[in-house]
C-alpha cells in the first residue's frame, strides 16, 4: 500500500520526526522558495499612461480616412461620359473622356461648355448635345458681323477657340433657355442650325445634363478645362466659373491615404514599444 504524501511547513523531511500515525510521508512545499534561486516576479502590471504620441497618430489615421471618404464622395459627385465627336475640338477631343458638374440652382453663363438634351422638334428625333454657351436667357444672338463673328447682344466676340464657318441666324433666347455652339462651327450641329431651319434652337436649362469642368482619359486622369474669357472681353457679364472639384477630390484621396498610412504606422510602432516597456518595468530588475 502506497503511503499518503502530505506537505509539511517546513519544506524539509525529518527522519526523526515520527510524521503522521497512518503512516503518510511528508514532503517539502514545492511552493516555497528553493534556496539559491531567486522568486519569481510577482504578477503585477505597470499603469497605463496617457501617450501623446500614440494619440497624434491615432488622429493622423482617423483623419486620413475623412480626407480620403470625402474626397472619394467628392470625386463620384461628378458624372462622366466620353464624347464621339469632334465638334468641341480642340477643347473636348473627340474620345475624350468629360467630367460634368451640376449644383442645385446652376446657373449657365457664356462660355460654359455643357452636355444638353436638344428637344425632339417636328419630325426630328431629340438628340444629345455637347456644346458652349454663346446666349442665356434675354439673350438676342445673331451670325454674324463683317468679320464672321458671333454677336451678342450687339457686342462682337471673339472667339480664339472657334474655327470654321456656320449658318446665318438670328435667336432671342427664351427665359430659363441657353444657346449652344459647338466650336467646330462647320461641323456641329447644334442650336444655330436649328435656329436657321425656322426651329427654337434654344436649350431649356432642365434639359441640361451639367457644365463639362475637366477632360481627361479617365475620372481619375483629368484636367480642369479652362473657362473663357472671351464673353467678358466684348463687355458681356457673367463670367464662366472655375470648377476644381474633381481635381481636388484627387488630391484628398492621395493626401489622405497617405495620411492614413503615417498615422497607422505609427500607432502600431508606438503601440509595440509601450507595451514592452510595460513588460520591463512590470518585470522588475534583473529580469
Amino acid at each position: 500500500m502506497i503511503p499518503a504524501v502530505h506537505y509539511g511547513q517546513s519544506g524539509t523531511i525529518r527522519p526523526d520526526d515520527p510524521g503522521p500515525r497512518n503512516g503518510s510521508v511528508v514532503l517539502a512545499d514545492p511552493r516555497e522558495v528553493i534556496d539559491g534561486f531567486p522568486a519569481p516576479p510577482p504578477v503585477s502590471r505597470a499603469p497605463r499612461r496617457f501617450s501623446p504620441a500614440l494619440a497624434l497618430f491615432v488622429v493622423l489615421a482617423l483623419a486620413g480616412v475623412a480626407g480620403c471618404g470625402y474626397g472619394l464622395v467628392t470625386v463620384f459627385s461628378y458624372r462622366l461620359a466620353k464624347m464621339p465627336t469632334n465638334a468641341m475640338a480642340p477643347a473636348v477631343p473627340a474620345g475624350t473622356a468629360i467630367v460634368l458638374g451640376k449644383r442645385d440652382g446652376q446657373v449657365y453663363r457664356r462660355g460654359d461648355v455643357v452636355l444638353a438634351r436638344m428637344p425632339a422638334h417636328q419630325d426630328n428625333r431629340a438628340y444629345l448635345l455637347l456644346g458652349r454657351v454663346i446666349g442665356v436667357g434675354g439673350d438676342d444672338v445673331r451670325c454674324c458681323d463683317e468679320k464672321r463673328r458671333i454677336v451678342v447682344n450687339g457686342k462682337s466676340v471673339d472667339e480664339s477657340y472657334a474655327s470654321g464657318d456656320g449658318p446665318v441666324f438670328r435667336a432671342l433666347v427664351p427665359k430659363d433657355g441657353v444657346f449652344l455652339a459647338g466650336d467646330r462651327r462647320d461641323v456641329s450641329w447644334d442650336s444655330r442650325n436649328e435656329e436657321a431651319t425656322g426651329m427654337d434652337g434654344s436649350v431649356p436649362v432642365s434639359e441640361v445634363y451639367g457644365v463639362v469642368v475637366a477632360t481627361g482619359p479617365n475620372r481619375w486622369w483629368v484636367r480642369t478645362l479652362p473657362p473663357t474669357t472671351a464673353f467678358t472681353a466684348a463687355g458681356l457679364p457673367g463670367a464662366p466659373e472655375v470648377d476644381q472639384g474633381p481635381f481636388l477630390g484627387r488630391v484628398l484621396v492621395g493626401a489622405g491615404a497617405g495620411v492614413f498610412l503615417t498615422g497607422f504606422l505609427g500607432a502600431v510602432v508606438t503601440g509595440v514599444r509601450r507595451g514592452r516597456k510595460r513588460r520591463r518595468e512590470a518585470a522588475g530588475p534583473g529580469w
